[in-house]
């Protein structure tokens, strides 16, 4: 399962689209067709990949992924949005171009993945109220309360 299309995606980063079709293509080297930069193969993965991700941020904020069109419309449209501008900021940066490809991400050392996961947390902090009023799922918070402690004496 993942939040966004290859379709939206594109939407988002024409320029590194096919020309004609406006969408991510694969190479087929047996008819000298030439794939797109990035490949439609690409997109798909890092849609997968950073909805896995955002899955699993939204678990460490008390979410119960993944975030279900039919309960939570309004949410799971607000994240398929969120998570094709990721990827298509990922289509830039495999483009040398793009938000994550800027020299204060160079010289802190800071990966794009590590830019993004930040993001997400910041996203999902920023978002939790609507969450909720969306019926994004919940489960019960941890409390320090809750938890035995043990201490080893001697």
């Amino acid at each position: 399962m993942s939040y966004g299309t290859a379709e939206s995606v594109a939407s988002l980063a024409t320029m590194w689209t096919d020309v004609v079709s406006h969408m991510w293509k694969d190479p087929v080297p047996d008819y000298d067709i030439e794939g797109t930069n990035p490949t439609l193969t690409e997109v798909e993965d890092w849609l997968v990949n950073l909805s896995a991700q955002f899955d699993i941020a939204l678990g460490s904020h008390w979410f119960v992924p993944p975030v279900n069109v039919n309960v939570s419309p309004t949410a799971y449209n607000a994240i398929s949005q969120y998570v094709s501008q990721l990827v298509a900021d990922l289509c830039h940066f495999k483009n040398s171009s793009g938000r994550f490809f800027t020299e204060k991400l160079v010289e802190r050392g800071t990966t794009p993945m590590a830019a993004i996961l930040r993001d997400m947390n910041n996203y999902i902090e920023m978002n939790a109220d609507g969450f909720v009023q969306d019926n994004v799922p919940q489960r019960e918070a941890q409390t320090i309360r809750k938890q035995i402690k043990f201490r080893v004496i001697g």
